[in-house]
């Protein structure tokens, strides 16, 4: 169990960090100066790419969302330690999914991207804070239950039928993810025996 967690936080946190590195250079921003991801074995950077690009495409089927966007803005427009635990506490209000904790990741990459955008001052010096608050609520709040389901490679069943509006109470409908994202998902799930064998490598 415990070689499962740690390579379960591993992943996340490297995910974290590659998911707010593209949505800045995605912007046409300089990526701010952010930890080093952790290396991880040849199957697992396999899979991290992949899951990088399934958030990415998740990422923009988000931005027709109002709601999405409202969180967005209304954390990149302060972007300190209360509004993000206010922000945490809007996506987990009652509980915790795949699509909340690939919500969070989006709202926290593209509020990041707005945040160096937008400043000439000091962007690196908050973005480095938020992805921080970021991992240590990964590794507090939500290691455990990503643990309990058997880590990021059953995500993608769930993130394939996920539906903003029955997490969010958006207007819209389920999100229509793209051909690319369903290629990915099967991709992902052709690789999960590797993915097993591998775990504790």
């Amino acid at each position: 169990y415990f070689c499962m967690q740690r390579l379960d936080d591993q992943f996340s946190t490297n995910l974290v960090l590659r998911s707010v590195k593209d949505q800045v250079e995605r912007v046409g921003t300089c990526a701010p100066s952010l930890p080093e991801p952790q290396p991880m074995s040849d199957e697992r950077e396999q899979l991290l790419e992949q899951m990088a690009s399934l958030i990415r495409d998740f990422g923009d089927s988000l931005d027709r969302e109002p709601k999405f966007n409202d969180m967005v803005d209304g954390f990149a427009r302060v972007a300190d330690r209360q509004s993000f635990q206010k922000l945490v506490d809007k996506v987990f209000v009652d509980d915790i999914t795949w699509g909340k904790i690939v919500t969070l990741i989006c709202v926290v990459g593209k509020s990041i991207a707005k945040v160096c955008s937008a400043l000439f001052i000091l962007p690196t010096l908050i973005c480095l804070c938020v992805v921080s608050w970021t991992l240590d609520y990964f590794r507090d709040n939500l290691l455990n239950w990503i643990c309990n389901r058997g880590g990021w490679i059953n995500s993608i069943s769930s993130l394939a039928h996920y539906s903003f509006e029955r997490d969010f109470g958006s207007s819209s409908s389920l999100i229509s993810l793209s051909s690319g994202v369903l290629f990915i998902s099967g991709v992902l799930l052709g690789g999960l025996i590797v993915w097993r064998l591998n775990r504790c490598a």
